[in-house]
């Protein structure tokens, strides 16, 4: 692969990564919320394995199998499963309706771009347009997380801002030390198990998944 043709994949595959980001935020339901972040996880691991490719570094390799496998596969599992076992069928609840999200979602967009626009001081070591393309995904996770009211989409939201900090990571520095990355990996998934539990808690306490009820806690 030429270094002409790996930069326009890797352009296109960005460009795939922030439909996924926005096909998040304009999900109506939780299933296919789901199927946005597995979506945006395997452009993630394409993103890359293609920079680890092109610039010979082969810890990012296994760190882009490791997204394929955790992020793609056995993520959106485990979340399939927690809404069988729930029997969740109804829309997404937010505070905020989709059209304004996706308006917000713009915006940030453009915020993003604006604040690293003197990204070149950061010296990034591989394309350094993906910085602003990082901190639009992390900034879409922190609007999921705020304007969601259901603690699945709200885990979601959290997932998708470790995607944005693992993007940033790769673009600037070609990602962490393998063991670090690993390590990584594996906290992410046990977080996902145990925000399940919780969810089954939460579920089994309020008879709902809405984090609105747990303000009867509030003594």
């Amino acid at each position: 692969m030429t270094d002409s043709i790996a930069v326009s994949l890797t352009h296109f595959l960005g460009m795939m990564l922030v439909i996924a980001s926005f096909w998040m935020l304009a999900s109506p339901q939780i299933g296919a919320c789901i199927r946005a972040y597995a979506t945006h996880s395997f452009f993630l691991a394409a993103i890359t394995a293609v920079i680890a490719s092109t610039n010979h570094v082969e810890h990012l390799m296994v760190s882009a199998v490791l997204t394929l496998v955790l992020k793609t596969i056995v993520i959106p599992h485990v979340f399939f499963r927690i809404i069988l076992r729930l029997g969740i069928r109804k829309e997404i609840e937010s505070y905020i309706n989709i059209p304004f999200s996706l308006l917000l979602a713009v915006l940030l967009v453009f915020v993003s771009f604006y604040v690293t626009r003197e990204g070149k001081i950061l010296n990034p070591v591989s394309l350094g347009e993906f910085i602003p393309l990082a901190v639009s995904t992390v900034f879409f996770g922190m609007l999921m997380m705020t304007t969601r009211k259901k603690a699945i989409s709200q885990v979601l939201g959290l997932l998708l801002i470790e995607n944005g900090l693992f993007l940033m990571g790769v673009t600037m520095t070609f990602g962490m030390p393998l063991l670090v990355e690993i390590g990584i990996f594996f906290d992410v998934l046990v977080a996902g198990l145990i925000m399940g539990i919780f969810v089954f808690k939460i579920r089994g306490a309020f008879e709902s998944i809405n984090v609105d009820d747990m303000t009867a806690l509030k003594g």
